[in-house]
């Protein structure tokens, strides 16, 4: 067998490029990698018969063999080149051990979420792992995959081909938070006032864009260019003064092939609520029982495509009423929280009077819910709510109660599993009417 490339260059390297025989090195004579005991003689091609010669000595020593002080001397070299060898790779081991925690940890998460009858894992593009070690440099903890990619798997306007790279778009919006908050510790360094801030807002919008859009299929068209320069010029001076959102839109819009940044900024806005709203609720992931498909687990307890769908239209709604984005996220995630499709907390009259939703009878039915949890451990059945909501209505038409007798007869229908809290209600009313009531006097 020929002896490798590879393998000469390890040997050259051995012996720091100088002619065993003669002690001559490069570049003054030709080097070559000869065999110590000749192959014609039996010898072999392990490094322990292998050793660096000069031309000359090569070419004069022929098939002879040489004294045994040389066959020994670089056979105590070829073993400890092969200990410093193993030794260097142990350390490159050691060294790769963060990236393979790393990417084991991210593969975790990814393999949580299955896509199709087969309930196989969402293919990941063979780049992979070269985007997730650029997350790791950029400061992204492990932990912190779990939020991303069920961001990313959540949303079903994205195709399965584009959930890796719509994770990475969530990804950096991480990395964003984090730099932010840094700086916000270490004090942000003044904007140079020479600056045109809005120019380069717009400028790396577009940037991002096109890139992104290039990325997708292919340059996109004059048109299309025209079209999204003509939109960036349309912002207004309330959307500059957040210039993140410009460049979170920009990105969003090359996942949806959208060349209106103002379109773009309305559907992220859905997209933040909504998830906040999505990651807020509370699951359970059963892992599969086949050894052979360790993936194939699934999320229990997650919202109906109900609730889902009325969610997306209260939220829908109230954004296009101009509701400011990040009150609305508070009021998802508190509704996630509480396993409720009904968004109001932090919400006016006004706002709420558009999607119809009422604040006390949604606190009321939080405050049942924890209590019926608490009281067994199991979540009310759709008929119950359903139940518990018409005695809500019963009690609104009626009119004739106290707010705070109302959340404490929730409670304690709650802790009964009772659906109807006008059973208790009635306790805390007739106390309050009879110390109301004036002493001896008529009804």
């Amino acid at each position: 067998m020929a002896v490798s490339k590879r393998l000469r260059y390890e040997i050259l390297r051995r012996d720091q490029h100088t002619c065993r025989y003669c002690g001559a090195g490069a570049p003054e004579v030709p080097l070559r990698v000869d065999h110590v005991t000749p192959v014609a003689l039996g010898g072999t091609d392990t490094p322990d018969n292998l050793v660096t010669s000069c031309e000359p000595c090569n070419s004069g020593k022929s098939s002879a063999t040489v004294d045994s002080a040389v066959v020994a001397n670089v056979s105590d070299d070829a073993l400890r080149w092969a200990a410093a060898m193993t030794q260097a790779a142990a350390n490159l081991q050691e060294l790769e051990k963060p990236k393979d925690e790393y990417r084991d940890a991210f593969l975790t998460e990814w393999n949580r979420w299955t896509v199709g009858k087969e309930a196989k894992p969402v293919e990941l593009p063979v780049d992979w792992k070269l985007s997730v070690e650029r997350f790791r440099v950029a400061g992204i903890p492990a932990w912190m995959w779990a939020d991303i990619v069920d961001i990313g798997m959540a949303n079903q306007k994205v195709k399965p081909e584009n959930t890796f790279k719509y994770c990475c778009g969530v990804a950096w919006n991480k990395v964003d938070e984090l730099h932010s908050e840094a700086g916000r510790i270490v004090g942000a360094k003044p904007t140079p006032a020479n600056l045109d801030v809005r120019a380069s807002v717009l400028d790396a919008a577009h940037a991002i864009w096109h890139c992104g859009m290039v990325d997708n299929a292919e340059a996109p068209t004059a048109e299309q260019e025209a079209e999204f320069r003509s939109s960036l010029a349309n912002l207004s001076g309330l959307d500059l003064e957040a210039p993140e959102r410009i460049i979170g839109a920009a990105l969003h819009a090359t996942y949806f092939a959208m060349c209106d940044i103002a379109e773009a900024l309305r559907d992220m806005d859905r997209d933040t609520v909504w998830t906040a709203w999505h990651t807020a609720w509370p699951t359970v992931y059963v892992p599969s029982e086949d050894p052979n498909e360790p993936w194939g687990g699934k999320v229990l307890g997650g919202p109906t495509d109900d609730q889902n769908e009325w969610v997306k239209k209260q939220i829908n709604s109230l954004l296009d009423a101009g509701v400011y984005v990040r009150r609305l996220t508070r009021a998802a995630s508190h509704a996630g929280t509480h396993k409720s499709a009904r968004l109001y907390l932090g919400l006016s009259e006004d706002e709420l009077a558009i999607t119809r939703i009422s604040p006390w009878q949604s606190r009321a039915s939080e405050i049942w819910r924890v209590a019926f949890m608490a009281s067994g451990m199991t979540e009310p059945t759709t008929e119950e709510r359903q139940a518990f909501f018409a005695s809500l209505y019963r009690i609104g038409i009626d009119g004739d109660f106290i707010l705070s007798d109302v959340y404490e007869a929730a409670a304690a229908a709650g802790s009964y599993k009772d659906p109807d809290l006008s059973t208790c209600l009635p306790r805390y009313l007739s106390a309050i009417k009879a110390a109301a009531a004036p002493l001896g006097g008529e009804n």
